[in-house]
């Protein structure tokens, strides 16, 4: 009797109304070279469209790579789609490393999983890895591609890079190799509820090991009208509160060793609340949730408190009284003289 081999690494592939671009993932990750075996877990959430046919097609042709999860209803909600569906499968992956990808994106380097698994092999003190990656603009804007990352991208991440401010946002999802291992055997309840799933789990990762940069353009990342990054919106109050949830909940499960960098990040989601409530002319709700902002992102510079000042707490009437009180605001929310 033959020894079963595990996978050495697992391709994690979300699929939702792909239809139009799963062909092209799937063809990009079975021509994946390498000198251990890989297995590309999909699952397929209920997507009213033919990717289910395709992703049948594809798992008889490639039986022994490819494992496919045809969920029999949607694992995502309302408040967070997809989400369901990248935890349960991720929890059907037996890989040591893990790469997820979404059905829309693919790869354009068939070394591009051995040169991931080389590095993290050779640098056990890295949690992961990630390599630049082609921003691809298929939303209409006619703007051309472009590389993601920098040619002075940081070779080495950690949670400081990743709070500078909210929606931090350079590793392309497919671009991305991580250990299995320091996930557990289940993510946090908060994560499941978080409607982000790449800066938590970042932030996460890197807490345990730095991530390392590989320069090699390796993969595409699609920018569609049908992606998930065009439906959330800084006006929307659900989302607004989501992310405050997500980075509240990360702080607490990094041992709020980083609030000071957390803090001013929620007062930008809470000035983004701010102005959704001034919208709505609920001014004494507005005027709460600017001065919580200013709180949290002490020290202001004198130009972003006269900014909050001006844009959501004092009538523009009563401006000359803000002038005659400016050094008493300016104590309490602000750094006299900062700039």
């Amino acid at each position: 009797m033959s020894e079963i081999i595990k996978p050495e690494v697992s391709i994690l592939v979300t699929v939702y109304n792909h239809e139009h671009f799963l062909r092209e993932c799937l063809d990009s990750l079975v021509n994946q070279v390498t000198n251990f075996k890989f297995e590309i877990v999909v699952g397929e959430d209920c997507s009213p469209d033919t990717s289910r046919a395709i992703l049948i097609e594809y798992a008889i042709k490639y039986p022994d790579i490819i494992v496919p999860l045809l969920y029999e209803v949607n694992q995502g909600s309302k408040k967070c789609p997809g989400k369901g569906n990248f935890v349960n499968t991720f929890y059907q992956c037996k890989g040591r490393y893990i790469v997820h990808i979404e059905g829309d994106d693919y790869l354009i380097n068939n070394h591009k999983l051995q040169m991931e698994y080389d590095f993290l092999e050779q640098n056990p003190e890295a949690s992961a890895c990630f390599h630049n990656a082609i921003m691809a603009y298929e939303d209409g804007s006619g703007r051309p591609n472009e590389n993601i990352n920098p040619p002075d991208q940081k070779d080495k991440i950690y949670p400081e890079d990743l709070l500078t401010k909210k929606e931090v946002w350079f590793m392309a999802t497919a671009s991305v190799m991580f250990r299995r291992h320091l996930i557990g055997e289940k993510f946090p309840d908060w994560f499941l509820l978080s409607k982000s799933g790449d800066i938590p789990l970042y932030l996460l990762l890197s807490s345990k090991g730095y991530i390392g940069y590989l320069p090699e353009v390796m993969c595409v990342y699609r920018r569609h009208l049908g992606g998930m990054s065009y439906t959330d919106s800084n006006l929307d109050e659900v989302f607004i509160k989501n992310r405050m949830f997500m980075y509240s909940n990360v702080d607490k499960e990094l041992g709020y060793k980083y609030t000071h960098l957390i803090k001013p990040i929620l007062g930008e989601y809470y000035l983004l609340l701010t102005n959704v409530f001034k919208i709505r002319n609920q001014y004494f709700q507005s005027i709460y949730f600017a001065f919580i902002s200013l709180y949290l992102s002490r020290p202001n510079s004198s130009k972003h408190l006269k900014d909050v000042l001006q844009t959501f707490i004092i009538p523009s009437g009563l401006m000359k009284v803000y002038a005659n009180v400016k050094w008493k605001i300016e104590t309490l929310f602000g750094k006299k003289g900062s700039q």
